[in-house]
């Protein structure tokens, strides 16, 4: 996903005071306000974006891995499958910004480079940062939000907002 010029930064400045010093600079859609939700989605769906998404049931999984082994395969599995459904194109160039998860620089490189070594024919660079140093991360944050109360909590209200950008959404282990 890439929300072109749309600025998370805009919604937060439309936050109580109050609200932006508890934050830190940093919106999560758990903590948020019904209001700031709903907000934050429209702008994302007035917008020249796509969504693809990839979810797994963990109960379903039996996890040999880490983790961060998890988490890379996911993401590798969310690339190939929109390079073979034609969604991405091979001379497409892929800016992937992931969150930092860890503070080890060892597992956050060891991320990039898996990401690297099984998507070789890929032109994307990948960048690992702190979510308050991208706005874009929560936009994500928002649209994974909104996905997990559709598909968990049985609750479209967000998600049916973003519905019409959404272009893919892939079960991995089904």
């Amino acid at each position: 996903m890439s929300p072109n010029n749309f600025s998370c930064q805009k919604v937060f400045k439309t936050l109580p005071k109050s609200s932006r010093k508890r934050n830190n600079d940093y919106l999560h859609a758990y903590y948020e306000k019904p209001i700031t939700r709903k907000r934050l989605l429209s702008g994302l769906a007035t917008k020249d974006i796509e969504i693809a998404s990839m979810r797994m049931d963990k109960r379903k999984v039996l996890v040999t891995g880490t983790p961060n082994e998890l988490y890379s395969n996911m993401t590798v599995a969310l690339i190939n499958r929109l390079y073979t459904d034609g969604i991405l194109a091979k001379a497409d160039y892929i800016k992937l910004i992931a969150s930092r998860r860890n503070t080890s620089r060892y597992l956050n490189d060891a991320f990039s480079e898996s990401i690297a070594n099984r998507t070789q024919d890929v032109n994307f660079d990948v960048s690992i940062v702190a979510p308050g140093e991208n706005k874009c991360l929560h936009a994500v944050d928002f649209v994974s939000w909104a996905l997990w109360q559709k598909y968990e909590k049985g609750d479209k209200t967000y998600s049916d907002i973003i519905s019409s950008k959404i272009v893919k959404e892939y079960v991995m282990y089904q």
